[in-house]
């Protein structure tokens, strides 16, 4: 591996990637930090069915590979959505990307946080895949200690609470 700090192009680079890949991980984390609540008690009823019980453990028996190659699936389907959201919001159509933001985070929800904590095992067994999850790991809880220092996420904090107890009202109304 080259030497950076000789070179200042590298650096730059460096300093770049850096840069964007925390600002990916904030914005994944205050979503998820925000709208995860809202479907626990689905993804709860959902991994609580048998069906999805026994395709944990069919998945948690997996090869390492085989468990990556099924994240990788469902994860080049669906993250390029959350960013094509992101464009859409910040070109005017805001209705239109909050909904695909909304869509494609429920999907992701659904499918890929199911299959990694079920083959979350045989994941760890890959060292490359092991140390980089450690690397965003660190990145998420330090970007995200920056951003709870903040008044927009105590303002976002509260407004998610409130429309989860609008939700829970709804829902209990429903009844």
């Amino acid at each position: 591996m080259a030497d950076t700090s000789s070179n200042p192009a590298l650096a730059a680079l460096r300093v770049a990637g850096r840069a964007v890949a925390t600002v990916v991980v904030v914005v994944w984390t205050a979503l998820d930090e925000l709208l995860f609540p809202l479907v626990r008690p689905l993804v709860g009823w959902l991994s609580g069915l048998r069906l999805f019980e026994v395709l944990g453990a069919l998945i948690g028996r997996l090869p390492p590979y085989v468990v990556l190659a099924l994240l990788a699936v469902p994860f080049v389907l669906i993250e390029p959505l959350k960013v094509l959201a992101l464009y859409w919001i910040a070109t005017g159509w805001f209705i239109r990307g909050i909904g695909l933001l909304i869509v494609s985070y429920l999907l992701s929800i659904l499918t890929l946080d199911r299959i990694y904590h079920a083959g979350h095992a045989p994941l760890m067994r890959i060292a490359w895949f092991a140390r980089l999850m450690g690397w965003l790991t660190r990145l998420r809880d330090r970007a995200l200690s920056l951003v709870k220092a903040t008044a927009a996420w105590r303002w976002s904090a509260g407004l998610a609470r409130s429309v989860r107890a609008w939700f829970r009202g709804l829902l209990q109304s429903a009844r």
